[in-house]
């Protein structure tokens, strides 16, 4: 019975390994939820990136330069200057290893914001290429179906 338990504990354990273990088991969608979570809902840039982000780690948007420390060092004083930012998780929807997360940003309580959608491809649970677009939430919208 011990040595049973013993195994069924070491199956567990894998079964939760963390985004640097050489085997994932996480499905993308699992890597990008917990990345933006730890990103943009607890603010912890660094741990957010160092667990779940590739060191070469792609980046798009114009404005920022590709690689994980390159990232970490832009959105630390971003956080850290815009205290009160906050993001609403809309939806996150995977194809393959390709995972979008549409939310709603916030940098003050009464600002309207911005939505956002990041486009992140997944390898063996790291981030290791993003995308994203950004558009302002109008005072009026010419529909009565909202942005979200």
């Amino acid at each position: 019975m011990g040595r049973s338990f013993a195994l069924l504990s070491a199956m567990l354990a894998l079964a939760a390994l963390p985004a640097n273990a050489s085997t994932c088991r996480l499905q993308p969608k699992q890597v990008v939820t917990r990345f933006v979570t730890a990103l943009y809902v607890d603010k912890k840039v660094r741990e957010a990136f160092e667990t779940w982000a590739d060191p070469g780690y792609i980046q798009h948007n114009p404005l920022a330069q590709s690689g994980r420390d390159a990232a970490i060092g832009l959105l630390e004083p971003f956080f850290a200057q815009h205290p009160d930012i906050s993001y609403s998780i809309k939806r996150i929807i995977a194809d393959g290893n390709l995972v979008a997360v549409h939310s709603h940003a916030r940098f003050a309580p009464d600002d309207r914001g911005i939505a956002v959608v990041d486009i992140l491809r997944v390898e063996g649970c790291k981030v290791v290429e993003h995308w994203d677009v950004v558009q302002p939430v109008p005072d009026k919208s010419a529909n009565p179906n909202g942005m979200f």
